[in-house]
């Protein structure tokens, strides 16, 4: 018999914003996604040709104005996109979640819920709102005084689109702190640890990869500042927030698993040393002990031999690549791009 599920879904009115944009979407992730962008970016568009706003440069680059708001867009598509993609993910790992929880099914589906029910979205939502406010008319209050002041409505487009970023942001982290409280707790108390098929942990580790994925592209995606220069304290502060957050999710998790891993380990091999010492004391008078011994030893060594980490090969490269891959790239291009200008001026 399976686990009956105790732990009905949510509604989607329930759900946060971020997770009811696709639920209630007729289309998938990818075209909602693409739809979302054309909306922003396109609205930007719009605005822009209202008050006759250069969107290209003769040699058919963006300008100054549609750059940043081309990134904006991908920002907000981007954090909207992984979090649908993330929370789809750990609803699928639910069965697999299950083999190792004590609570089965019911305790996977609260492990892997949309929304963890301790996440207060209405402070962080509040929080962003007032940064975004704040933050946005320091932007554009510099970039005034620098001589590129903007047109009225362009001007509130870009402080809608900055709080916007800036709520998902807030939102986020308190998503993952909210949800990394109840899942490390979940955790300590219902964690079944089979030393000899630690492979079954390996849905932790995918878990943690996910999750932070979401950050390592969002840092990625605000990169994309550097190729038109728009590089200021805003930007380098938010792509050093994800990616820092991205690491610290990944390590945080896995370290907190290991300690049990370890803790699983030791209590084991104390456990079969103490029967080991007992049949070595019987090798004088008991025939078979040697053949029981042989065993005892084999199963010591299989223990000591155990992963102490609950993830493979592949999900440890994959956690690097995100981190480098989405993110380098981009801090390479600025770096060599600088080097060459000023080289080049060293040169003329």
């Amino acid at each position: 018999m399976t686990d009956a599920p105790a732990v009905q879904p949510p509604a989607v009115a329930d759900l946060p914003f971020e997770q009811q944009i696709y639920l209630r979407s007729p289309f998938g992730l990818l075209p909602t996604t693409l739809l979302a962008f054309v909306f922003l970016f396109g609205s930007f568009l719009a605005v822009a040709a209202i008050e006759h706003v250069a969107i290209l440069r003769p040699n058919l680059a963006f300008t100054g104005a549609a750059w940043p708001a081309l990134v904006l867009s991908l920002l907000c598509c981007s954090a909207l996109a992984m979090q649908r993609y993330v929370r789809a993910a750990e609803v699928r790992d639910a069965p697999a979640y299950a083999k190792i929880l004590t609570g089965g099914m019911a305790s996977a589906l609260t492990v892997t819920a949309m929304s963890s029910r301790e996440t207060q979205y209405l402070r962080p939502t509040l929080i962003g709102l007032v940064l975004g406010l704040v933050i946005g008319t320091i932007v554009r209050m510099s970039e005034a005084r620098e001589g590129h002041p903007m047109p009225p409505l362009t001007l509130i487009w870009f402080m809608c689109a900055t709080t916007f970023m800036l709520v998902l942001f807030t939102r986020g982290v308190e998503h993952t702190r909210a949800g990394g409280r109840g899942y490390a707790r979940t955790l300590t108390a219902e964690l079944k640890i089979d030393l000899l098929r630690t492979d079954t942990l390996a849905v932790l580790g995918r878990s943690a990869a996910r999750s932070s994925l979401i950050w390592f592209v969002v840092s990625g995606v605000a990169c994309l500042f550097f190729v038109s220069g728009d590089l200021n304290w805003l930007t380098v502060l938010l792509i050093g927030a994800c990616a820092g957050m991205g690491l610290g999710i990944f390590v945080s998790i896995m370290s907190r698993i290991h300690k049990q891993i370890v803790a699983a380990k030791a209590a084991e091999l104390e456990h079969v040393r103490r029967q080991i010492d007992a049949m070595r004391e019987r090798l004088a008078h008991d025939d078979h002990a040697g053949a029981r011994l042989s065993g005892m030893l084999a199963y010591e060594k299989r223990i000591m031999d155990a992963p102490e980490w609950p993830f493979d090969q592949s999900t440890l490269v994959r956690v690097g690549a995100s981190a480098l891959i989405v993110t380098v790239p981009w801090f390479g291009q600025a770096v060599a791009a600088y080097l060459i200008e000023h080289l080049g001026h060293i040169g003329g």
